[in-house]
């Protein structure tokens, strides 16, 4: 968990030189959302301009986002950003024919502090990650816009079983969380829809629990706060596979 008052002093350049004109818009992506979320930064960073920031990341009083997902039992673990594709395949390219999904695959990112400390710029964040550059799967840099660290990775270990591997390196062994599907529910109206809002909606919402094979005490795992990833209505003009952009929130509890 590694967002914290540097982070904070390391966006302070960029939020202070932040572009505001349109003249800008095409260069930097920018948009009233980075705006806002700059904004929001350089006013944290103003609140310790006489003391230090917050240092811990303590999850105790954070919860997964109210839906009609069933409620979260045990104790929050992380929560992450998750940024990466959910895929698809067509049987032939008619209006006659519905995209079929094969799983997902993303990175995640530990934004637990963001969740404890800035609860405000967690959710500015998700959807603002969608307009950069897709993250290549093997890349261990942080995540723009927010610098946060990679936390573990995203994929399906078979068709049907979700899999967060969170055992990054020899020395960060955070475990691996194999899943089964239990409920989901429809993204909510406003959601972002693609990046740059374009697209075809936000995937529902999640609520996964754990299988035999899941390590390090992971009972189960929430994907909440989508932004992009839907399938097209129809197969009519796509490909025999394809992907689509998401990003999300993944909250895990043990």
């Amino acid at each position: 968990m590694h967002f914290n008052g540097l982070v904070l002093a390391s966006l302070a350049t960029a939020a202070v030189a932040a572009p505001t004109s349109n003249v800008f818009n095409d260069v930097y992506n920018f948009d009233a959302t980075l705006e806002e979320f700059y904004s929001r930064v350089s006013a944290h960073i103003g609140r310790f301009a006489d003391g230090p920031p917050p240092t811990n990341c303590d999850l105790s009083k954070v919860s997964v986002p109210s839906s009609s997902l069933p409620p979260a039992t045990g104790t929050l673990k992380y929560v992450a950003i998750g940024r990466g594709t959910q895929n698809y395949t067509c049987a032939d390219a008619t209006a006659d024919t519905l995209p079929s999904q094969i799983g997902a695959v993303a990175n995640l990112y530990d934004a637990s502090c963001i969740a404890a400390n800035y609860p405000d710029l967690l959710d500015l964040a998700t959807d603002i990650v969608l307009n950069f550059s897709l993250p290549a799967p093997g890349v261990q840099t942080p995540l723009a816009p927010a610098n946060v660290e990679i936390l573990g990775h995203h994929y399906f270990e078979t068709t049907t079983t979700p899999t967060f591997n969170l055992n990054t390196t020899p020395d960060k062994q955070f475990g691996v969380a194999l899943t089964s599907k239990k409920n989901s529910t429809t993204a909510p109206q406003g959601s972002i829809i693609g990046q740059f809002n374009v697209g075809y909606g936000a995937v529902p919402w999640l609520y996964l629990t754990s299988i035999t094979g899941t390590t390090d005490g992971i009972t189960s795992v929430y994907r909440v706060k989508t932004a992009g990833g839907a399938a097209p209505a129809t197969c009519s003009g796509q490909p025999a596979a394809f992907q689509i952009q998401y990003s999300a929130q993944y909250f895990f509890y043990v």
